[in-house]
């Protein structure tokens, strides 16, 4: 009775919904709100996938239901994603309110909208961390405060993907540009004076002349230098026969092979050696997820990865916890992110 009852509200959900896309051009305020009571109160009260779908539907209208719109954004990130990526209903003190009350996942969504006003990208800055800071920054439309531009540059000194971001930028104020270009020349040094381990790049001289691991060149992983070596060719072996995918990264992972991993995922994510340790093995906890999300790999696969961890992948509540952030991770955000660390990397 209770799973007929679930439906027969879903049902009745999507047939108001029906109506009220049909007529909605030409309905007043007063109209709307009939329908945003009537469709607010049934769909509290109907399965996840539903929900999921009526804010697919609501959240390109422009007159969309207030109320609901609001109650949608504020439901899991799988149901509240579109209202926030896309609907015009959710003013800048929704949104605020939004990141506030449901965090990360729910802000990544909202960095991805048209024409951010500056005192959600403000709040976004001072509350999101170092991921929605780089989402937010990437987003060209979104209008930032001098006091939260200045902000962006003075972290974009230690974060060289954070400078790449803001440095295609075309709204950063003059004497916050010379302070990002006197930034940019001082990462430029410090990638300069960087040395090279001759025995690496000795072996994998036959993989820079294919391409294939041309990133591995200013590698400087941490560890034995042999078995570092030994993980290059193999990766290297492997790349070049067509047999270096995902599964390989997943197994490398899960057999304890540290090296064989990072190496592994330095190729397909096309990054530098050092850049992926410190996204497999580096303090920020959620860049593994960032990047094996935006190569379309599976949970199981991250979950490997981070079981390379010693701090971290034994933990069962944080391990739920990363699984949560990565099912609710955008895949165009993620690409994106990758995109940054890419774009520095190829600086060096």
């Amino acid at each position: 009775m209770l799973r007929g009852s679930v439906y027969d509200r879903a049902q009745i959900v999507s047939r108001l919904t029906d109506l009220f896309l049909s007529a909605a051009p030409a309905m007043d305020e007063d109209q709307v709100g009939i329908f945003d009571v009537v469709i607010g109160r049934l769909s509290r009260a109907i399965e996840l996938r539903a929900r999921i779908e009526l804010s697919e539907r609501l959240a390109p209208v422009p007159n969309a239901p207030t109320g609901v719109v609001r109650q949608l954004a504020l439901d899991e990130i799988a149901v509240a994603r579109p209202v926030l990526v896309g609907s015009a209903r959710l003013t800048d003190q929704d949104l605020v309110a939004i990141s506030a009350a449901k965090g990360r996942d729910h802000m990544l969504a909202i960095t991805e909208r048209q024409d951010l006003g500056e005192p959600v990208t403000d709040f976004l800055i001072l509350r999101g961390g170092r991921v929605v800071t780089h989402a937010i920054a990437a987003n060209h439309t979104a209008r930032f405060s001098h006091h939260g531009m200045g902000v962006l540059v003075m972290r974009a000194v230690q974060d060289d993907a954070l400078q790449m971001a803001l440095g295609a930028r075309r709204d950063i104020p003059a004497e916050l540009a010379a302070q990002l270009m006197a930034a940019a020349k001082s990462s430029a040094r410090r990638r300069l004076t960087a040395s090279l381990e001759p025995a690496l790049a000795g072996a994998v001289d036959g993989a820079v002349e294919r391409g294939a691991l041309a990133v591995a060149a200013q590698a400087q992983i941490r560890g034995d230098l042999d078995t570092v070596n030994a993980a290059l060719v193999e990766v290297a072996r492997l790349n070049e026969a067509g047999e270096l995918d995902e599964n390989k990264v997943a197994g490398f992972a899960r057999a304890g092979a540290t090296e064989h991993a990072i190496c592994a995922v330095a190729v397909m994510a096309q990054l530098g050696l050092p850049a992926t340790e410190q996204i497999i093995l580096g303090a920020d906890r959620d860049a593994v997820l960032i990047v094996a999300r935006g190569l379309g790999w599976s949970w199981e696969t991250t979950a490997a990865l981070i079981g390379l961890r010693k701090d971290f992948g034994k933990s069962e509540p944080a391990i739920e916890r990363a699984r949560q952030h990565f099912r609710g991770l955008s895949l165009p955000t993620a690409q994106r992110v990758l995109g940054f660390l890419r774009m520095r990397d190829a600086q060096q």
